[in-house]
């Protein structure tokens, strides 16, 4: 079997243990890329929202 390639629904040929781990590695890597662009873009909007807030004058607090 190729190690770098590999189905998992086939039953007759089932992957090796490093093959499910550099998969395993795979998915948390994209995961985290993932995870990073959300996180910025939802940075970027927060800041976005902040900074219209911010130029509204009538959205800030009175004392």
């Amino acid at each position: 079997m190729d190690p770098a390639h590999f189905d998992l629904n086939d039953i007759e040929h089932e992957p090796t243990d490093e093959q499910l781990a550099a998969l395993m590695e795979c998915v948390a890597e994209e995961a985290r890329r993932r995870g990073e662009l959300v996180r910025s873009e939802l940075l970027t909007s927060l800041k976005a929202g902040l900074a219209t807030a911010m130029a509204d004058p009538q959205t800030h607090e009175r004392t």
